[in-house]
């Protein structure tokens, strides 16, 4: 069954603007722009305090509680989310199209969950215009066209698909936390290594025996006719190992095995801005046309007295990493380095092995817990996904 197709305003209320420069009021006021709002999320996340003598000038739009907030700018982005109660009265971008649902002609719910469809997206991409800033109108908005059910069924719907977004929140939340696990057992068993004197220390070149790097190597202008791939510094930067962060060699070039990434090991960044330099990633899995930059180094590591994950880990700390970065060399702001044998006398604590052994197996376990909850997210997407497309064709 099918449902009968309405323009979106039908179902609209107008709302209240003002010009916060020209109010009487001095009071700050909650400021709700287009960064304010978490795109993944669907959700408010960052309004701004601001006073009326300094507010911009798309500061414009009075919001309650309920209000669906869909921004006209870069519609393929789909940021979306609802106004919360504690947000009632706040102050919306006029980046913003303001949805405010009619009770007795829809539920609010409901049109939430239709402007974050595929059609409602995409018929907003299809008819927004400037090439490099594209944007809608809220006369777009309002005369897009909506299936419309009766309220009661509206309700039902909204309700299903509340409760399956509920379930990819949890999942999502899940993630995040365990995210953060690793860290706070290594903080846990181990402190702080770079000051602790919890465990004997001793320069780093005591769990380290040395380096290997590749070249610097001009990559090929095209992919056409290439084997070999050489990391970019960015494969590193954000704690894991990111193959597609690389770049083509030429054809005729044939790297020395020593230049070659492999699974198990352990990448520095040892050339990088001053809060990059020391980003360091363990390698899971990698292709076998892989090689390493001069810029990024594979640690050799004394096996019997340090376990990769534990050292990744360590150099993943706070203190480390400011410690690498004072030692660097290089203006303020520009590119710094650092020398292996500045790396390698850093002093830290270092844990029997046995306990380092414990701590992988800890992190080993909380990473398959991740992959197993990784997978249930995705089928959770492929889920909501379907009853997404099945509640607005009338087919639940």
């Amino acid at each position: 069954m099918s449902f009968l197709m309405a323009p979106l305003g039908e179902v609209l209320a107008p709302i209240k603007t003002w010009n916060p420069k020209r109010a009487v009021k001095t009071d700050p006021f909650d400021y709700i722009d287009l960064s304010s709002v978490d795109r993944d999320e669907k959700a408010i996340i960052a309004p701004t305090p601001t006073v009326p003598s300094e507010a911009p000038s798309r500061a414009r739009q009075l919001v309650d509680a309920g209000d669906i907030l869909v921004s006209t700018v870069r519609p393929n982005l789909n940021a979306v989310a609802v106004v919360d109660d504690e947000l009632d009265g706040a102050t919306a971008s006029t980046g913003f199209s303001v949805l405010r649902v009619v009770a007795e002609k829809a539920t609010s719910r409901y049109i939430y969950h239709w402007v974050r469809t595929p059609a409602f997206v995409a018929d907003m991409v299809r008819k927004a215009t400037g090439a490099s800033y594209p944007a809608i109108s809220d006369k777009i908005v309002a005369e897009s066209l909506i299936p419309l059910p009766p309220i009661e069924e509206q309700r039902q719907i909204a309700g299903i698909l509340d409760a399956a977004d509920a379930l990819r929140r949890r999942r999502r939340e899940a993630l995040a936390l365990l995210d953060t696990l690793p860290g706070a057992i290594f903080a846990e068993m181990f402190g702080v290594l770079t000051t602790s004197n919890r465990f004997p220390r001793g320069p780093l070149s005591n769990l380290i025996t040395g380096f290997d790097t590749g070249k610097n190597l001009a990559p090929a202008s095209d992919e056409e006719g290439t084997r070999h791939r050489v990391l970019k510094v960015s494969a590193v930067t954000k704690g894991e190992f990111i193959e597609s962060e690389s770049k083509p060699l030429p054809a005729e070039y044939s790297p020395p095995a020593s230049h070659f990434v492999k699974s198990g090991d352990l990448l520095f960044s040892r050339a990088n801005t001053s809060a990059l330099i020391g980003a360091t990633a363990m390698v899971d899995d990698v292709s076998d046309n892989i090689v390493l930059p001069d810029k990024i180094w594979r640690f050799l590591v004394d096996e019997e007295k340090a376990e990769r994950i534990f050292l990744h880990y360590l150099f993943g700390t706070r203190k480390f990493r400011d410690e690498v970065s004072r030692r660097a060399t290089g203006s303020s702001g520009s590119m710094k380095n650092i020398s292996k044998d500045k790396v390698l006398s850093i002093e830290v604590g270092q844990p029997p092995i046995e306990m380092q052994r414990e701590f992988s197996r800890r992190v080993r376990i909380a990473r398959g817990m991740r992959t197993k909850v990784t997978e249930h997210l995705a089928e959770l997407e492929a889920l909501f996904a379907s009853l997404q497309s099945r509640a607005f064709a009338g087919a639940l």
